[in-house]
Formats: structure tokens, sequence, C-alpha cells
């Protein structure tokens, strides 16, 4: 399969959809790139970041997210009912197989990545700083997908060159993970030479989406994380720190009057009348990150930017993850700040009820839990809506893969549509970034070295400092020392909570720390819960419609929650420490050995 992946590439991968510009299909691709200006060079590293998007936000781009946060049981499936979203409730289920289209497409748009770096890392001529900047571009981008790929497949084949059936055979083998995670971090070593810093606090909107020599090295200390190797990764995160050119996000918004942005407000003119509607809580405060305004702010590194236009690296429009992820329109009547009130909403990934519940009891009602998720009484009674007749579960049916809470990061605001867009009648295509590296990730990356190590690095902050300024910008005491475990205030439980559903970070985490398997077997509420895998379950609504708030958000008690029982679960099988490779991979590649036990 990357046979005819990458021949399939060559065709296609200047294709007119992704760029809006020349079509350089027509010139011979050694041509291409042995003769390319500065112009072009861009224009060839801009289809990387296309590819980058597509794996992560594009058609089944859900697949990336979803996988990895269904398969450590933090979020349901979701979707319309038990048949909906097949490949993620088999993962649920521990039933699926190779042949689950979702480990598929992530493999081949993981390659497809390494293939369009590899060409311009093979072919590119380095006649400019500006081309010198693209191929450093494209090293990082190899070595991002190669330390994803190592991470969840374990001995992927390590592609360093483009496939040529005669120098580099088109069915490679597998590369044992000490050799890819070392050819990794050179990769990141080299980019990091040839890739420019931010100019300082602000200076990222002049960057864009694109990486800088800071990126690498935060996600080089990443990766020495996952080898254990904290001393290393001590280094190497302490100089993303002492650059000083990265700080956490800490403005907020509302979901009350004062924080309607200019869409909001024509949807309630246009949509409702002033007896109907009903204005959402400014009481009800959360943190802005994962909004629009957020973009390109200090806490990113990287981030994938959903809203280019033609002068921007990554020139694409919004592509389908918010239409998966919006909430159910069909099923619950969403608010006015949604645009799944006018929009397609799908329902996928939902917070189970032991996740929302440990989130509730570690940070309470912070501003970091309703940036995150929102329980059904504050959906129901803080939010705004058109028709205060119409909330919530709708009496003609049940909200699937729901006990209770509501995924509030992702959510999918109306604000956050273009305005001029929104105006002439689009109601959809959110220009939010999603952000692969937040600086947030690096100071709890870096405490946790500090306290797996037992000693300090060289960051102008302790690891301690480290870990309590996430702690404080999300509203919580100081923590009194370093710890991996404890539930209050331990570096396990700040990272599941402040890092929830991005990137990959809570699945590679359980694998890396050996706590993966404990985890998945564990029914009581430290664990997956009694529900997990074991049932579908349906949210109805309240119990009693004039029950007083409750006084502690993880307070369930009033929601009626019924349950359908799982017919065909499996059980856990080691195997689940790695995901397999791709039957169409297997089947096209006989040098290609699967994962022990699929």
């Amino acid at each position: 399969m990357l046979l005819s992946l990458f021949v399939g590439i060559i065709l296609v991968s200047c294709n007119d959809n992704e760029l809006e510009i020349r079509q350089l299909g027509v010139i011979p691709v050694d041509e291409t790139y042995a003769n390319a200006d500065d112009a072009t060079a861009n224009q060839l590293v801009a289809e990387i970041y296309v590819t980058a998007k597509n794996l992560v936000t594009g058609d089944w781009g859900i697949h990336y997210i979803a996988s990895t946060t269904v398969k450590v049981a933090d979020f349901w499936p979701g979707g319309s009912s038990s048949g909906d979203g097949s490949d993620y409730q088999k993962m649920a289920k521990m039933i699926d197989d190779s042949e689950n289209s979702a480990y598929r497409d992530m493999y081949q748009r993981f390659y497809n990545i390494i293939y369009k770096s590899n060409l311009i890392v093979d072919k590119l001529n380095d006649g400019s700083p500006a081309r010198k900047r693209v191929i450093a571009e494209a090293k990082a981008w190899r070595a991002w997908a190669m330390m994803r790929l190592t991470q969840l497949w374990g001995s992927a084949p390590l592609v360093d060159h483009v496939l040529d059936g005669i120098n580099n055979s088109f069915t490679p083998g597998n590369t044992p993970s000490e050799e890819s995670w070392i050819w990794i971090m050179q990769q990141f070593d080299e980019a990091a030479s040839d890739l420019p810093s931010k100019s300082g606090l602000g200076g990222q909107k002049q960057i864009g989406g694109r990486w800088t020599a800071e990126a690498c090295y935060a996600f080089k200390g990443q990766g020495y994380m996952w080898q254990n190797d904290y001393e290393n990764a001590k280094i190497w995160l302490a100089k993303v720190i002492n650059s000083n050119k990265y700080d956490l996000w800490t403005k907020t918004e509302t979901m009350g009057p004062s924080s309607y942005g200019a869409n909001t407000l024509l949807y309630k003119q246009n949509k409702s009348t002033p007896e109907a509607w009903v204005d959402g809580n400014d009481s009800y405060e959360y943190l802005s990150l994962f909004r629009t305004e957020a973009d390109f702010c200090d806490e990113y590194l990287l981030e994938i930017d959903t809203d280019g236009d033609n002068n921007t690296i990554t020139n694409t429009e919004p592509f389908w993850f918010w239409a998966y992820t919006g909430w159910r329109s069909d099923q619950i009547f969403t608010p006015g700040n949604c645009t799944n009130t006018q929009a397609d909403g799908w329902g996928f990934i939902n917070p189970t009820r032991t996740f929302g519940t440990a989130f509730c009891k570690h940070d309470g009602n912070s501003i970091r839990r309703r940036m995150s998720l929102a329980t059904y009484y504050e959906v129901y009674n803080d939010f705004p809506y058109a028709n205060n007749a119409a909330r919530g579960v709708m009496s003609s049916g049940r909200l699937f893969s729901n006990q209770g809470y509501f995924r509030m990061k992702y959510y999918n605001h109306l604000d956050d549509l273009d305005e001029g867009r929104y105006a002439s009648g689009q109601a959809s295509g959110n220009r939010t970034n999603f952000p692969l590296m937040r600086y947030s990730n690096v100071l709890l990356l870096y405490a946790e070295a500090v306290c797996q190590s037992g000693s300090e690095g060289t960051a102008n902050i302790t690891g301690l400092q480290a870990l309590n300024k996430v702690r404080n910008r999300a509203g919580l005491a100081d923590a009194p020392s370093l710890d991996m475990n404890n539930p209050t205030y331990g570096i396990k439980a700040e990272r599941r909570f402040e890092l929830c559903m991005e990137d990959c970070d809570r699945y590679v985490d359980l694998i890396r720390w050996g706590d993966y398997k404990n985890f998945i077997l564990d029914t009581t509420d430290n664990g997956v819960g009694d529900y997990w895998g074991t049932a579908f379950a349906w949210l109805v609504g309240f119990k009693n419609s004039n029950a007083p708030r409750p006084e502690n958000a993880w307070d369930l008690s009033n929601y009626n929650v019924v349950y359908d029982e799982v017919l065909d679960k499996g059980s856990w099988n080691d195997k689940l420490m790695l995901w397999p490779f791709p039957y169409i991979e297997m089947m096209s590649n006989p040098n290609l050995v699967q994962n022990p036990g699929w």
C-alpha cells in the first residue's frame, strides 16, 4: 500500500483543491524541486501543512482525536446511536481489528506527510535562506509524523528518503523503535538550526502556523520524556522556557451578554424575539483558549492554521472536524451561541461520567473546567437560547453517549465564524486554529522531568513553579510539592485535565507511565467506571426540572440516564498496548511484520 500511496501522491500532491496557486503537476517532479524559486518552495511546503491539517481536522480527521480519546475511556465515541462511528465503538468495546478504517486512514496520512517531506529534503535546492527554511520545516514535519507513528505503532517503518524501488524499497520492513528515536531527534536538531524563532511575546502572528526552532525543542523534549530520558528532556524543555517568548493565555469569556459577538447578536435579532430569547449567564466564565481570539497567541508553539488566506502558508478552508464534534441538534436543542443550531452537528466525542466527575472534583468550577466541559444543568440554565421553551434534550428522544457532561473544548462558537461569511448566510466554517503544542504542555513536561529525575534543570524557574503556573492559570491553589500521583495536585492528574482531547497526549502518557492496562481494567471511578464498554448511555433529561442547582457540579443525581446493554463486548488483551498495522498494508507489504496479537 505504501507503493500505491506514494505513486498516487505524485499525481495528486499538487491538487488545486488544496492550493489555489499555479498547478505544478504539469512539470516533472525532479525539475520542479531542482529549479524551485522561493515562491515555489513555499508552495511545496504548504502541501505538507495542508496534509497535516487533513490528518487532524480533515474529512474523517476526527479519527485522530477520536481514537486517542476513546482508547483512554475519558470520552464516549458518540454519534447518533450505537451503529454510528463503528470504528470508535469497536475500540471502546475492545473488539477492533486491523481492518478498522481509522487505523488505515491515520497510518496513510502520517506517511503522506513523510512522503511530501522527503521530496523536499531529497530534491529541493537550498539556494536561499527561504529554501533552507522550507527544508527545515519538512524535516520537522517528518520527525513529528515519525514520532507519532513510533509511539502508536511501535516498529513502524522508518522511511527517510523518497522510495524509488531501487535504492529504497517500496516495501520497507519494520524499524526498531530505538533506531527511529535516534533519527527523530536528529531531524528535530537539523530542523531547528535553520528555523526562525519568533521575535518575542506577541510575535507569533508574524510567523503564523509555521514551525519554529522552539517548537522543535518542545517536541524533542516530549520525545525524551517518552524514552524516560529526563536529563535530556530538561535541557530541551528549558530552552523553550528560558527563551521568554512564550506565556500562558489568561483571557476569559462568559456565556452571558458581556461576551456576545456580532454573530450571536445577529442570530438573536433574526432568529428570536425579545419574549422568547433567554440570555446566558455571565457567571459562567471560562478560559477562552480554543477560540479564534487565541489564534497565534503566546501559548501556542505549533498550531494548525484553520482559516488561512491566499497569502498564508496553510491556505485552505476549514474542514469537517467541527461538524463531527458539534452537538447533535436532532437530539438536543443547541444554544443560541452555537453554530450547530443552524449547521451540522454529529455528536462525536462526549465526556464519560467518570472523567467528568473526576475533572469537577479536581477543578470545581474553574475557568479551565468550564473551558473543557459543562454539566447538563449548566448547559440548560447558563447558556443563551433563542427560545426559552426549547432547551435541553428534546422530549421526542434521548441524547446518545451522554451521562450529564458536555464537551466544551472545541465547542462550535457562533462568534468564531467569519462575520462577513455569517452575515451572508454561511452557518458553518469555524476558523479557530488547532494547537499541536502548547506552552502549558511544556511546563508540565518540565515539572515531570524534574520530579522523575529528582533534581532541578537549567530553566529559569523550578519544576514546582512550572507546575503551579499551570495550576494558578486554571484558578487552583499552589501545589505544595512535586508529586506524580497525588489526586489533588499530582502531575498525572494535572496533565489529564489540562490536555484532554489534544493531540494524543493522554493516550501517550498512560502508555509511557505504564498505567494504561491498569486504568482500562479498573471499573471503579478511579478508572473507566462501571459502564465503559458494557453499555450505551442515553441522557433523557432531568428527573425533576424544578430542582435547584446542585451544590457540586459532579452531583448527577437529578439526571435521568438510561443504558442499553452492549452484547458484543470484548476484553483486555495486551495487544492493545500497540496499534495494528492496517490490514491493507500487511497484504501489500511482505516485509512488514504485524504487531503481536493483531
